[in-house]
């Protein structure tokens, strides 16, 4: 049985992304994990998340210390090895506040939008697989669903 994953497609050639774009993708990868402690709440998380929590932690990583994204330890690139342990503890510090945030982030998405978090979560157990048409098709059912329940 697959645990799941998220595996979007590029929409164009992308060669570079901005500060905002990878900003964004640690919500993503931080998804998976805030969706558990949403539903089932904070001592039920599961290991199921390992490989999006390695991915958030790389990219925040990299926008620390090689892609010059840092506030704090500045414009720097430098090429770090995938040592934890190796990084100064402002470099680290930086790190977690960018996963802390964008768990949060997701969190907050999460929650603020329950409702098709459990559609989305019982069509894919239903059909295993929902593409991106068809999950557009089921949140815009659902946000038609409480447009007409709040303005009747």
């Amino acid at each position: 049985m697959s645990l799941g994953t998220v595996a979007p497609l590029p929409e164009k050639d992308e060669t570079s992304a901005s500060r905002k774009q990878l900003l964004a993708k640690l919500d993503v990868c931080m998804g998976r994990r805030a969706a558990e402690e949403v539903i089932f709440g904070e001592n039920e998380v599961t290991s199921g998340a390992s490989s999006d929590l390695q991915e958030a932690t790389s990219l925040a990583r990299a926008m620390v210390t090689k892609y010059g994204m840092s506030k704090v330890v500045g414009l720097v690139a430098d090429n770090y090895d995938d040592n934890w342990g190796g990084m100064d503890t402002e470099t680290k510090k930086e790190v977690r506040e960018l996963l802390d945030r964008a768990y949060n982030n997701a969190k907050t998405i999460l929650t603020t939008h329950s409702n098709e978090l459990h559609a989305l979560a019982n069509a894919l157990l239903e059909k295993e697989t929902l593409t991106g048409s068809q999950i557009s098709a089921l949140l815009e059912k659902k946000a038609n669903e409480v447009q007409a329940a709040c303005f009747g």
